[in-house]
C-alpha cells in the first residue's frame, strides 16, 4: 500500500474539512500518528470495507470485555441488587453506543449475534433482580433506618 504526504507551508491556523466527507476517523492513544517523520493528526478512512474491518475488530474487543464484566457481575453474591442494575446499565450503554457510532459499518449478522447474547444476559439480570426484590420484606422497601 502506498501513500503520499504533502508538505505545505501553513499560512493560516485553521483546518479545512468539507462537510460532505463521511468516513471512519482513525484514533490513537496519543491523538497523532507519525508517518515518515511527519506528525498527522486526523486520518479519515473513506473506504467502507476497510472501515468495517477496523470497526468489527474494535467492537468485538469491546464486546468481549463487556461479556467478562457482565459474567462477573451476574455471578457475584450481592444482596443489595446493585450489581444487577449495573449490568443492565452496561448492556444499555453498549447497545446505544453501537447504534449511534458503529451500526453503518457492521454486518447485520454480527449485530444479531451480539444482540441475542445481550438479550439473554439482560433477561437473566432482570430475573435475578426480581427474585432478589421478592426476598426483601415489603416493610423495609423504601424506608431508611
Amino acid at each position: 500500500m502506498s501513500y503520499k504526504i504533502k508538505k505545505k507551508q501553513k499560512t493560516k491556523n485553521y483546518q479545512y474539512r468539507p462537510n460532505n466527507l463521511t468516513g471512519y476517523p482513525l484514533s490513537s492513544k496519543k491523538h497523532k500518528f507519525i508517518i515518515q517523520n511527519t506528525e498527522v493528526k486526523n486520518i479519515l478512512i473513506m473506504d467502507k470495507t476497510i472501515a468495517s474491518k477496523l470497526v468489527a475488530k474494535k467492537v468485538t474487543a469491546k464486546y468481549e470485555r463487556l461479556l467478562k464484566t457482565l459474567t462477573e457481575l451476574l455471578v457475584s453474591d450481592d444482596d443489595t441488587g446493585t450489581c444487577y442494575r449495573e449490568a443492565l446499565n452496561l448492556i444499555e450503554k453498549f447497545r446505544l453506543e453501537i447504534k449511534n457510532k458503529y451500526r453503518c459499518y457492521l454486518n447485520e449478522k454480527e449485530l444479531k449475534i451480539m444482540a441475542n447474547k445481550l438479550k439473554r444476559m439482560q433477561s437473566v439480570a432482570l430475573q435475578k433482580e426480581i427474585e432478589l426484590k421478592s426476598y426483601i420484606p415489603e416493610e423495609y422497601i423504601g424506608k431508611s433506618r
